[in-house]
C-alpha cells in the first residue's frame, strides 16, 4: 500500500495518497513557490523607484493603488472563468505563468509608467487566478477535508510571503536590485509547473459543456450603493463644526478625544445621539 507524503499526512486520511501527495500538494507548492517569486519585487520595488529611477514616494502609493484596484476588479471575472472546469484550468496556469514573468520584467524597466504598467498586468492576472485556483482545491479534495486543504495551502502561500524578502537578500548582493528582480521569475514559472501538474491528475468531467461566462454586477452593485447610503446617512446625522464636550448640541453627546471610554461601542463620529 502506497503511504501518504508529508501533506497527506497534514490532511489525514480524508484525501488518500493521491490527493496528498499529486494533487493538494501541487497546489500547495504552487502556492508557496508564486509567493516566492512575486514577493520579491514587491520588497525591492520602493529601491527600484525611488533609488534607480529618482521617482518620488507618491509613485509607489499610486502604482500599489491601481495595481491592487486592478487584482481585485479581476477576482470578479476569474470567478465567472473558474465557474467552467475547462476555463479554470487555463486560468489558473495562465495567471500564475504571467504573474511571474510579468513581475520578474519589472527588473528591466527604465522609467516608471513601464513599471507601473508591468506591476498593473501582474496584479491582474494573479487577481485573475485566485478563484479558479480555489475552485480547482475544492475538485481534488472530499467535503470532509475541505477546512485542511484551505489552511494548508493559505499556510504554504503566507510562508512564502514570509521567505520572499528573505529570499531577496542573497540576489541583492550578488547581482543588485535589478538582477534580484530579474532572478525572482524562476520560482514564479516553478509555480506554473507545479499547477500544472497538480491539474492532470485533476479528473476531468466525462460529460463537459461549455458554459458561457456570467459576469454578475449587480449583487455587487447593489451592496456597494447600500454601503454608501448608509455611511452617507451616518455622515448627515452627526453634527459638524468644532467638537466641544462641554457644550453639546441638544440631544446629542460630544467628545474630543478619538477613543473616549464613554462613547458607545461602534461610533466612530465626535457627536452621537444621547439615546443611544
Amino acid at each position: 500500500m502506497t503511504r501518504p507524503g508529508w501533506s497527506g499526512r497534514i490532511l489525514g486520511r480524508g484525501g488518500g495518497p493521491a490527493l496528498a501527495d499529486a494533487r493538494s500538494g501541487g497546489i500547495g507548492a504552487a502556492s508557496l513557490l508564486s509567493d516566492l517569486g512575486h514577493e520579491v519585487p514587491t520588497a525591492l520595488l520602493p529601491s527600484l523607484l525611488a533609488s534607480t529611477l529618482g521617482a518620488p514616494a507618491s509613485a509607489l502609493g499610486l502604482i500599489e493603488g491601481v495595481a491592487d484596484g486592478l487584482a481585485g476588479a479581476a477576482r470578479l471575472g476569474g470567478g465567472a472563468l473558474a465557474d467552467d472546469p475547462e476555463r479554470r484550468r487555463a486560468t489558473a496556469v495562465g495567471g500564475y505563468a504571467t504573474t511571474e514573468v510579468l513581475s520578474g520584467l519589472i527588473g528591466t524597466a527604465t522609467a516608471v509608467w513601464q513599471v507601473g504598467l508591468l506591476r498593473a498586468g501582474a496584479w491582474a492576472a494573479r487577481g485573475l487566478r485566485v478563484p479558479s485556483r480555489n475552485a480547482l482545491l475544492a475538485d481534488v479534495v472530499p467535503p470532509a477535508a475541505y477546512g485542511r486543504a484551505s489552511g494548508f495551502e493559505r499556510a504554504l502561500d503566507n510562508l512564502g510571503a514570509i521567505g520572499g524578502p528573505l529570499l531577496a537578500l542573497g540576489p541583492v548582493a550578488l547581482v543588485g536590485v535589478r538582477g534580484a528582480i530579474l532572478v525572482s521569475v524562476v520560482p514564479g514559472l516553478l509555480a506554473a509547473l507545479a499547477i500544472m501538474d497538480a491539474i492532470r491528475h485533476v479528473r476531468r468531467p466525462s460529460v463537459h459543456r461549455r458554459e458561457p461566462i456570467r459576469l454578475r454586477i449587480r449583487p455587487v452593485l447593489a451592496a456597494g450603493l447600500a454601503l454608501a447610503l448608509y455611511t452617507a446617512y451616518n455622515a448627515a446625522a452627526a453634527p459638524t463644526g468644532p467638537c466641544r464636550s462641554e457644550s453639546s448640541p441638544a440631544g446629542w453627546r460630544c467628545s474630543c478625544s478619538p477613543t473616549p471610554a464613554s462613547r458607545p461601542p461602534g461610533r466612530a463620529w465626535p457627536c452621537w445621539p444621547a439615546a443611544s
